[in-house]
C-alpha cells in the first residue's frame, strides 16, 4: 500500500543533466512537489518551449539555474493542489501559469500571483502558447515600449512565437509600418500576416531604403552581438531599440564555434552622450526577473480582453511529446518554427 501511494506522488520531468546539445535532456521520474505558501500545484498538459529554455540549457541565459534542473516558463493544465494562504484557486480548475522554469514536468510549482484562470472555450494548446510571448510582446510594444499610433517598428524573427504576437501587437497599437525579418522560405507568411519582409542579412539598408533614411521608431532585436548594433543604427530620431534575447550565440547546423565567440565580443557598448545627443535609446526586457507586479497584472487584463474581442490569436507550430523534447528544441534551434512550439505533457 506505501508503494502504491509512493508510486502514485511520482512525476515525469525533463532534466538538463548539463549544459549542452539538446541530447543533454533526459526524462526522469522524481517525487511531485507540494505547494508551499502561497503557489500551486499545477498538473501539466502542455509546456511551451521559449528560447530562454534554449539559452538556459546551454549555460547561456542569465538567472537561469545549474544542472541538473527542469526548463521551462510557461504552462497550461489544471490545479492539483493549493498550498496554504491561496485563495480563488482549487483543484479542478482550467490555468495558465509562468515562471522561471520546471515547466516540461507532468506537475510544476508555481506562485499564484503568475497564475490564471482560462475559459473552457479556450483549449490548452493555445494557452501554453500565450504566457511567455505575449507578456514579453506587450513590454517591448506596449508598456514600457510605448509604441504609438502611426509609428513604424522592426521585429526581427517576425515568423516565431514572439515575433507572431508582437505583430498583433503592434497592429493594436496602431502601427503605421510593421516590417519583419525572417528566414526567406517564410516571407510568404509573415507577408499575409500584414508584416513588410525585409532581407535579414542587409535588414539596415532596406529599413532606410523603405523609409528614405527617416529609420523606424521602435526595433525589437533578440539576436544580439553585431547585430544589435546594426538594429540601433535603423532608428529614427526618438527611435528606441529593445533588446530581449542573445540567439546568435545559439548554435545551429551552420553556425560555428567561431561564429559564436565572435558573436559575444562583438556585443555593442552604447555610448550614453552619444544617444542623447541622437536622441535614441536602448532598453532590455527580462520576463523573469520583471518585479512590477502590476504591469503584468494590467498586461494579463488587456490580453485576456483581446483574446475575446479576436485581436489576438497564439498561433501554434508544432507539438512534440514528452519523450521528443531534444527533437523539439533541435527544431526551434534550427529556425524550422513559424509561431510556437509545445510539449505534451497528457
Amino acid at each position: 500500500m506505501i508503494v502504491i501511494e509512493f508510486l502514485k506522488r511520482l512525476m515525469e520531468s525533463i532534466i538538463v543533466t548539463r549544459h549542452g546539445d539538446p541530447d543533454c535532456m533526459v526524462l526522469q521520474e522524481l517525487p511531485t512537489p507540494s505547494p508551499g505558501s502561497g503557489e500551486i500545484c499545477i498538473r501539466v498538459s502542455k509546456a511551451g518551449i521559449n528560447f530562454a529554455d534554449i539559452l538556459a540549457r546551454m549555460g547561456l541565459y542569465p538567472g537561469a539555474p545549474n544542472p541538473p534542473f527542469t526548463p521551462g516558463m510557461e504552462v497550461s493544465g489544471i490545479v492539483h493542489e493549493v498550498g496554504p494562504d491561496v485563495e480563488n484557486f482549487k483543484p479542478g480548475d482550467r490555468v495558465v501559469g509562468s515562471g522561471g522554469s520546471g515547466g516540461y514536468s507532468t506537475h510544476t510549482i508555481s506562485k499564484a500571483a503568475t497564475v490564471f484562470k482560462i475559459p473552457d472555450e479556450i483549449t490548452f494548446e493555445v494557452a501554453a502558447a500565450f504566457p511567455a510571448v505575449y507578456f514579453t510582446s506587450y513590454l517591448m510594444v506596449i508598456h514600457p515600449g510605448a509604441l504609438q499610433p502611426g509609428e513604424s517598428i522592426l521585429i526581427h524573427g517576425a515568423a516565431g512565437g514572439v515575433g507572431l504576437a508582437a505583430t498583433e501587437l503592434a497592429k493594436i497599437a496602431g502601427a503605421k509600418n510593421i516590417f519583419g525579418t525572417c528566414s526567406p522560405n517564410k516571407h510568404d507568411f509573415i507577408s499575409d500576416n500584414g508584416v513588410l519582409p525585409i532581407d535579414k542579412d542587409n535588414f539596415l539598408a532596406e529599413i532606410m531604403d523603405w523609409t528614405e533614411g527617416q529609420g523606424v521608431d521602435l526595433v525589437l532585436d533578440p539576436i544580439g552581438g553585431e547585430h544589435l548594433m546594426q538594429s540601433y543604427r535603423c532608428l529614427g530620431s526618438g527611435g528606441r531599440v529593445c533588446s530581449f534575447g542573445i540567439s546568435d550565440m545559439a548554435p545551429t547546423k551552420r553556425k560555428s564555434q567561431w561564429a559564436r565567440l565572435k558573436s559575444w565580443l562583438t556585443f555593442p557598448k552604447f555610448d550614453p552622450l552619444k544617444m542623447m545627443s541622437s536622441n535614441r535609446g536602448v532598453f532590455g526586457i527580462h520576463l523573469g526577473r520583471w518585479k512590477n507586479i502590476d504591469h503584468l497584472e494590467k498586461a494579463k487584463d488587456d490580453l485576456l480582453s483581446w483574446i475575446d474581442e479576436g485581436k489576438i490569436n497564439p498561433h501554434v507550430d508544432k507539438v512534440f511529446s514528452k519523450e521528443q523534447a531534444s527533437d523539439a528544441h533541435h527544431y526551434i534551434q534550427d529556425r524550422k518554427n513559424i509561431g510556437k512550439v509545445l510539449i505534451d505533457f497528457d
